[in-house]
């Protein structure tokens, strides 16, 4: 009989917890009632390849073989194994559904239990680090089950999808600025090493010195608590800047950093400033410059203007911001909220990066 077959002989919500934690990579193993192996997945038999997982074998026979091979991953287990032993029967028994994190020789992993009326139960283990999560949940993996872990990463892939189709770079980040997780869009971004560029394999810079430091102050400030957020221009090789928006990521010590790529594309992105905003196409084209990173003296200077025009120009925009009900005080407020109407009105096929 298959694997796929023998799981349509397990009670419906056993099933389900196969299955999604099988197609996931992740290790599962039934039991019955009596605590003899229904049914163990190729990753569980990879893992712990000390038994045959057939239905002589039981929850304790696995047990102890386990530990006589050192691949146990708690450590009161090996210290007292057969106190240990009866006390993880007893509250298997009487508890529906546990949920706790083992540190294996071979790595963190999430381990879940969950036990129908009827005595059937199912253990699942997630390597964190394999299924793309462990940078997402720091010290609170003992409170989210396996099923709920891998529901956020759907969530979580499906957020991905959703920025990258806006062609809006994200990066979460530690202090240093090392990259613990980057969407597609950010990775192609530093591929180009046009303004932003991989350091050191897994880490972040700018390919101008002086940004270099500005970008890894405000990581750090920012990562640290010192400020909540900042907004750092990345000068580009005959483009216009990049607008690295970072933010204090939800663990302690990391940073989101966000950037829309749209240099190419000023005069479609004014026109969408326009439309969404009802300013005049020299107001537009004052947000736009300074959304691109460039400030009021520069953006007058380009243009032939004398300073006090552009900011009057922006004055009267934000007059029309705030009809919108859109909170924009400074130049830093109005660079996000051009970069957001940029990504959001950039069509993905329209890169030229």
């Amino acid at each position: 009989m298959s694997f796929l077959d023998r799981i349509d002989d397990l009670p419906a919500p056993i099933a389900e917890i196969v299955r999604v934690t099988d197609a996931a990579g992740g290790a599962v193993v039934a039991f019955s009632s009596d605590d003899r192996i229904l049914l163990a997945n190729h990753a569980q038999r990879q893992l712990m390849p000390c038994c045959d997982y057939n239905h002589d074998d039981t929850y304790s026979s696995l047990f102890w073989r386990l530990l006589d091979r050192g691949m146990t991953g708690n450590p009161v287990a090996k210290e007292t194994p057969e106190k240990w032993l009866r006390r993880a029967i007893e509250v298997r028994e009487n508890s529906p559904n546990l949920d706790w994190v083992n540190n294996y020789k071979w790595g963190k992993m999430l381990v879940s239990h969950f036990r129908l009326d009827n005595g059937v139960s199912v253990q699942a283990r997630l390597d964190m680090k394999v299924a793309g999560l462990e940078h997402y949940f720091h010290g609170l993996e003992t409170c989210t089950g396996v099923m709920r872990m891998l529901r956020l990463r759907q969530e979580i892939r499906g957020l991905e999808w959703a920025l990258d189709s806006l062609g809006l770079a994200v990066a979460l980040v530690d202090r240093t600025g090392s990259i613990l997780h980057a969407n597609s869009s950010f990775l192609e971004m530093l591929g180009l090493a046009n303004g932003l560029l991989s350091v050191d394999g897994n880490g972040i810079g700018a390919t101008d010195a002086c940004d270099d430091l500005v970008l890894r102050h405000a990581i750090q400030s920012v990562a640290s608590g010192v400020v909540p957020a900042a907004y750092v221009p990345i000068r580009r090789v005959r483009q216009d800047p990049l607008i690295m928006a970072i933010s204090t990521g939800q663990s302690p010590g990391t940073a989101i950093i966000a950037t829309a790529r749209f240099g190419e594309d000023l005069s479609e992105v004014g026109a969408a400033v326009r439309q969404a905003l009802g300013t005049t196409p020299a107001e537009a084209e004052a947000l736009v410059g300074i959304g691109a990173g460039e400030s009021v003296v520069e953006f007058s200077d380009r243009h032939g203007f004398a300073p006090s025009t552009i900011y009057r120009r922006v004055d009267d925009a934000k007059k029309k911001l705030r009809k919108h009900s859109f909170a924009t005080p400074d130049l830093a407020g109005i660079a996000s909220l051009v970069t957001g109407i940029a990504a959001i009105t950039r069509a993905p096929k329209g890169r030229k990066h």
